[in-house]
């Protein structure tokens, strides 16, 4: 090859990476904040390279997207002095922008080309938003108490009513906050006076529902559990026990709160929403006793919104995840 040939390929890969840079910088913008579920970070766009930041549990961490093409990066380290590499995914990584439905998303891959994580952009949170973490996965309808008694027999039991900002008891509704620290959610939710149920209460899910065990801060802001417990069991003849994994956005942080038996349950109730047909025999038993269950004839007409896809990929890296790195706070029903 000539010099002037090289002098040519040369200038054009260089303003190839220039034109690639300049269109991913319009697409993740500069200061534009991003929920990881763990940590907050902030794309700081910078020549030839976007620099990603967050301060978790008071560390600074740090990595870089090196763009490919206009929503196509490579994800490398960050230099030392802006803080510990996360290691979302291993050096090299295909990291994608994708933006349907009304939401951005930075998909981080594995080396086998398999969605690995998700970083979703949250224009109007300039912090970590806890509903993203606690809130959807409480919402529904509940019973207290024991499980139902005998196909036939009535169910007696106390209703209880979790919707995204109040809490519903007797007829009475009150409000109630996330507890956060260090500005992420913890599963601990305190309802406002005026209720049965005022207080502080830790929320621990289930495969049924959620246990509920009254807590209060100590003299150094810690919650510890005292007296009362409840055991509420999903109770809405509407809507399945996951539906929350249909309705909005998860991160793996949440999806990290389950064991895998009831990862796979919530997977498959976003294809069962659909009508979709199961094979295996514990999944037919199962969606077969749910009332809004209805399989169609055939799979193959069925499409799940983006939202359902990126869940999906989500729960299935969850469960690739080795149990020895897991540790879910999932429990049994009370």
């Amino acid at each position: 090859m000539t010099m002037r040939r090289m002098i040519v390929l040369s200038a054009f890969v260089m303003l190839t990476a220039m034109t690639a840079w300049a269109q991913a910088g319009q697409k993740v913008s500069d200061g534009s904040q991003w929920n990881i579920g763990w940590g907050q970070y902030e794309a700081h766009v910078k020549p030839a390279l976007i620099q990603m930041t967050s301060v978790h549990e008071g560390e600074q961490q740090a990595f870089v997207l090196v763009p490919k093409g206009p929503t196509e990066f490579y994800y490398a380290a960050a230099p030392e002095e802006l803080g510990e590499d996360p290691h979302i995914v291993p050096q090299g990584s295909k990291v994608v922008l994708k933006n349907q439905e009304a939401l951005k998303v930075l998909i981080f891959y594995d080396e086998k080309g398999r969605i690995e994580d998700a970083m979703f952009d949250t224009p109007d949170s300039p912090k970590h938003n806890s509903e993203w973490d606690v809130i959807p996965e409480c919402c529904g309808k509940y019973a207290i108490g024991q499980r139902p008694g005998t196909e036939g027999d009535p169910d007696t039991r106390e209703r209880v009513t979790i919707e995204q900002l109040d809490v519903i008891y007797k007829g009475v509704r009150a409000r109630y906050d996330v507890e956060t620290l260090n500005d992420f959610a913890l599963n601990i939710i305190t309802i406002a006076p005026g209720s049965e149920l005022s207080g502080s209460w830790y929320a621990i899910p289930t495969v049924t529902g959620l246990n509920l065990y009254e807590c209060e801060k100590d003299e150094y802001g810690q919650f510890q559990k005292k007296g009362r417990k409840l055991s509420l069991y999903h109770a809405d003849s509407e809507k399945g026990r996951w539906q929350f994994a249909s309705d909005a956005m998860h991160n793996r942080r949440t999806l990290g709160h389950y064991r895998k038996s009831s990862l796979r349950l919530m997977r498959n109730e976003i294809l069962a929403r659909h009508g979709y047909k199961f094979s295996a025999k514990d999944l037919v038993e199962y969606f077969t006793n749910q009332p809004w269950y209805h399989p169609g004839s055939s799979n193959d007409k069925i499409r799940l919104s983006f939202y359902e896809q990126i869940t999906m990929a989500l729960i299935q890296a969850e469960e690739r995840k080795p149990d020895s790195q897991r540790h879910p706070i999932e429990e049994d029903p009370m």
